[in-house]
């Protein structure tokens, strides 16, 4: 059955390129696309999904309009949700800000992938899409492929202590890259060739990517918790000193960790080296796994995230919510 729901795409990369693909799989209408290099209105929703089945660009198509911007091409084209997948912009938060804050003015519901906006502002935001009626989806954001946000949203109201979790799967794949011999920097430039990285890999192994996901994780438990108040510390550190190379190739278990205490509004990402009975030292790889403690038990969520089919399809769950709570 030929889902009738009206999508804008902003952000056309290997993410949003797979949103497309699923939301034709779906029978969703894409009625608007938009990247940095400009937007598309009107064009035939086949031929924005064939861009994408032949990993093409948005600016390949005829019929793109460079001056126009994601909002006012979703507002011309009278999108009901947005599926965004642009880069987090971790410094000032914008343009990708100004974009959700548009969106939701306008009305326009919006399923993410993007973390920035939640991370920094995510109370804010949350208040202003309710005072406009406006459902925002937003599961793609933290260890897209297991339901991190709907575990989060389960122990809302529960006496939760601590959370533990890995949730970077580029650090992991660099432990274990040094783990079997390789040195740091060449395991980072593998990394990269393996796109498992970005060009910059900081984001990765300075803390930011897991420390913007656990800032989501208690926000949404219903703390009080921003990027900014996540203390971060490199990886770079363990993985270029010759002793800790030596100790992590003796089998002891590394992992970058996000840690948080929300009662007490501590949060930290750290290379953490972990007992061997820990759960979470058997999350490797692309795995990532959030232990959560509370009222002297745990509660422990392992499994596989990315790549970015999977982020996709995460998406979609979000938009099915959409699709329901709009019926109802």
């Amino acid at each position: 059955m030929k889902a009738r729901v009206k999508v804008a795409l902003i952000g056309f990369g290997n993410v949003g390129r797979h949103v497309a693909l699923e939301l034709s799989k779906l029978g969703a209408t894409i009625v608007s696309a938009s990247s940095s290099r400009g937007s598309l209105v009107g064009a035939d929703p086949g031929s924005i999904v064939e861009l994408a089945r032949r990993g093409g660009r948005l600016h390949e198509h005829p019929s793109l309009e460079e001056d126009l911007d994601p909002v006012e091409a979703a507002v011309k084209a009278g999108a009901e949700v947005a599926m965004i997948t642009i880069p987090p912009s971790y410094e000032t938060g914008e343009p990708n800000r100004s974009i959700y804050y548009r969106l939701i003015d306008e009305g326009i519901s919006i399923v993410t992938a993007d973390k920035t906006v939640l991370a920094m502002w995510f109370r804010e935001t949350m208040s202003r899409a309710r005072s406009m009626g406006v459902y925002i989806g937003y599961r793609a954001t933290v260890a897209a492929g297991i339901p991190a946000i709907d575990m989060a949203k389960g122990l809302r109201g529960r006496d939760v202590d601590e959370i533990e979790a890995v949730l970077n799967s580029t650090t992991n794949y660099l432990i274990t890259l040094v783990k079997g011999g390789m040195d740091y920097q060449s395991a980072v430039r593998k990394a990269i060739e393996d796109q498992l990285a970005e060009p910059d890999p900081r984001v990765d192994t300075h803390g930011l990517d897991p420390a913007a996901k656990l800032a989501i994780l208690a926000s949404t438990l219903g703390y009080e918790a921003r990027l900014e108040q996540v203390e971060r510390e490199p990886l770079d550190k363990v993985l270029e000193d010759p002793e800790q190379v030596d100790r992590l190739r003796s089998g002891e278990p590394l992992r970058y960790i996000a840690y948080a205490e929300p009662k007490r509004g501590v949060y930290r990402v750290e290379p953490r080296w972990l007992p061997e009975t820990s759960p979470l030292a058997g999350v490797t790889g692309i795995y990532n796994g959030i232990l959560a403690r509370l009222e002297g038990e745990q509660v422990l969520l392992t499994g596989p995230v990315g790549p970015a089919w999977r982020t996709a399809k995460v998406m979609i769950t979000d938009l099915l919510d959409y699709m329901e709570a709009r019926v109802g």
